[in-house]
């Protein structure tokens, strides 16, 4: 892989940009991430210093190297400018090309983009990159449930998050709402992995742009 010679936007790694120059595009200063369904393009996500656009899509942006048998670690995010900002401080996790995949499923993700990627990446283990807010945490959960061909419908009521899984309803307080609360509540083992920003950031975005 090639480096980019058009400027990108902020400080993003050579390195980093080296492993996804593939599937970006850098115009005057900003980069365009084309998501695709079947081949077809259907959006594009902009990112710049001034803006930072992700389009609702059927389709997905999708990296990965070699084999998709090969593929032992599948990261997921609602946006592909959240995924180089999280390789940007984890750049470990590229070190191995062949054995990591990066998908962005644009704002709302859907139970058939994780039904694809559960059956293009067998043998990967789930990673999830959605932000830290309860939007995020709530996509964790239904990644978890999609993931098992489940479902299950959250409602926000004042300072609780009411869950309807298998005609039966539960309540967790929305301070203390996570996969891992979820899984223990509902009594389901996903073995997804969710990565937060730290420090109170709420997107690794927002973290790289403030440090």
């Amino acid at each position: 892989m090639g480096l980019l010679a058009d400027p990108c936007p902020l400080s993003i790694n050579p390195e980093t940009l080296a492993f996804f120059v593939s599937r970006i595009t850098v115009q005057d200063g900003t980069i365009l991430f084309t998501y695709q369904d079947n081949q077809r393009d259907t959006a594009i996500e902009f990112w710049s210093d001034e803006r930072h656009l992700v389009p609702v899509s059927t389709g997905m942006w999708l990296v990965y190297e070699g084999l998709p048998a090969q593929v032992r670690h599948l990261f997921l995010s609602h946006s592909a400018t959240d995924i180089l900002c999280f390789c940007q401080k984890r750049p470990d996790w590229l070190k191995i090309p062949g054995s990591v995949a990066f998908a962005s499923l644009g704002l709302l993700a859907s139970a058939d983009q994780i039904s694809f990627l559960k059956q293009h990446f067998v043998n990967a283990k789930v990673h999830t990159l959605f932000d830290a807010e309860l939007t995020g945490r709530v996509t964790d959960c239904k990644v978890a449930l999609w993931k098992s061909g489940k479902d299950a419908f959250f409602k926000v009521t004042d300072d609780l998050i009411q869950i309807t899984y298998r005609k039966r309803k539960f309540n967790i307080p929305a301070t203390s709402f996570s996969l891992n609360r979820f899984e223990k509540v509902v009594g389901i083992r996903s073995g997804i992995r969710t990565h937060k920003p730290k420090n109170g950031y709420c997107s690794f975005r927002e973290q790289f742009n403030l440090i």
